[in-house]
């Protein structure tokens, strides 16, 4: 092709059919980034909606035909777009066959549309039995298919759960491993999925191995299932509401090209490290793979940087200056001992660092607020603050003592909402 087969990619709004909605809003930010480049093809991973609401696929769908008439879409059903009030009964093949419908693409599932010669493949669970053994059989018809009618090409396959144990966020309970052998056969796919929420800053967020996979990110609310003591559930960043993300892809004949945009910001992120892979793909000359931790460095902090411990209104932090990356720090362990007669460690926990976050809040103070329910009063504690990039190599501690004051108790827990 003499011209880029240009491509959208949306996912996770959870929204409903409001144009003051947080999601709708936000689509609609993303739609105004990317009908600037013209794209033939709108893919969306699912979650449009948050609960089944056929308003907002057509709230939606006015959206769309909007910003991109007359765009090709392909789109597969999340969780959130089959869920129902409680007591009301599921119907998960008429919701589908009303999203399909609404959404204006054919009530196929799996879905495949071929544009300019390039497959993608929009694949759905039925919710049932989630990917079931006849589902996956369907699906794999359908990559044999493309493959067949060209080897070389790349078979785009969108899922709203990620394969598991590729790209961040898939390696728990939301990676499927019956996606993952499916692919694994197959170096022609491609695999994009939504459901994570990981921020696309992380290089993680892409992957190579017997195929590749990427994620889409979100334009609801940004996650990480890394077990960070300073999200909300476990899983919600601090400041989540920041991390609103899309993709854009340019297909050429030798490669493709995705990058990625900071919807609130309306900036591309990371403009000069664009994800390309090559067509055809050969997994031996992979670039985005596991080896990638090996070609980086651990962050250090500054000569000079400082550290405070700080008793505020009940609670403790830490407040320290960041440490530096030729990428970003992911995120800092903090390792809390108690020093009396003997040293005891009374806490090592992680905490996400804000990477995600809108360029101007880049390169802030840090400040964690601390699991005050191991820290005795009137007891003497240093803190050894580590730095850790996202492949997980970790840099030399920042130091410091700090005497805890006499306060009957202190307050405890995690921020109770992620934006505080």
């Amino acid at each position: 092709m003499t011209e880029p087969l240009r491509v959208a990619i949306v996912s996770d709004s959870q929204a409903y059919p409001s144009a003051t909605d947080w999601g709708m809003s936000n689509l609609e930010k993303a739609f105004k980034l990317l009908s600037a480049k013209k794209p033939e093809v709108m893919l969306m991973a699912g979650d449009l909606a948050d609960g089944t609401n056929y308003a907002t696929f057509d709230f939606y769908k006015k959206l769309l035909d909007q910003y991109f008439p007359g765009i090709i879409h392909v789109g597969c059903a999340g969780n959130h777009d089959y869920w129902t009030p409680r007591g009301v009964e599921r119907d998960a093949i008429a919701i589908y066959k009303e999203f399909c419908t609404r959404l204006g693409q054919p009530h196929a599932n799996p879905l495949h549309t071929v544009v300019k010669g390039i497959s993608f493949i929009a694949f759905s669970e039925d919710f049932r039995e989630g990917h079931s053994p006849e589902m996956l059989a369907l699906l794999e018809a359908e990559i044999q298919k493309a493959i067949a009618r060209d080897p070389e090409k790349p078979v785009f396959v969108i899922t709203h759960f990620p394969p598991k144990d590729t790209m961040s966020g898939s390696f728990n309970s939301s990676g499927r491993p019956e996606l993952r052998k499916l692919f694994d056969r197959y170096k022609q796919v491609v695999s994009l999925s939504g459901h994570t929420h990981y921020p696309l800053e992380d290089e993680r967020c892409i992957w190579q191995g017997n195929f590749t996979a990427f994620t889409t990110d979100t334009l609801a609310y940004a996650c990480m299932s890394d077990g960070f003591y300073n999200t909300c559930g476990k899983v919600i960043v601090p400041f989540a509401r920041e991390g609103i993300q899309v993709l854009y892809m340019e297909i050429f004949d030798d490669h493709f090209d995705i990058h990625r945009y900071n919807v609130d910001d309306q900036r591309e992120i990371k403009a000069d490290r664009v994800w390309q892979v090559a067509i055809p793909y050969d997994p031996e000359k992979a670039v985005y793979t596991d080896a990638r931790k090996d070609q980086r460095t651990a962050p250090q902090f500054p000569a000079g940087a400082k550290a405070a411990f700080r008793y505020d209104f009940g609670y403790l932090y830490l407040l320290f200056d960041p440490a530096e990356h030729e990428d970003f720090v992911h995120w800092y362990r903090i390792k809390i001992i108690e020093c009396g007669e003997t040293e005891q460690v009374i806490s090592d926990e992680k905490f996400v660092a804000g990477f995600y976050r809108l360029q101007r809040y880049h390169g802030e103070r840090q400040v964690f607020r601390l699991p005050s329910e191991v820290i005795k009063p009137k007891s003497h504690c240093r803190f050894e603050i580590y730095p850790v990039e996202s492949f997980g190599n970790t840099g030399e501690p920042l130091v410091i003592e700090a005497d805890i004051p006499g306060a009957q108790s202190f307050l405890t827990g995690t921020p109770a909402c992620p934006q505080e």
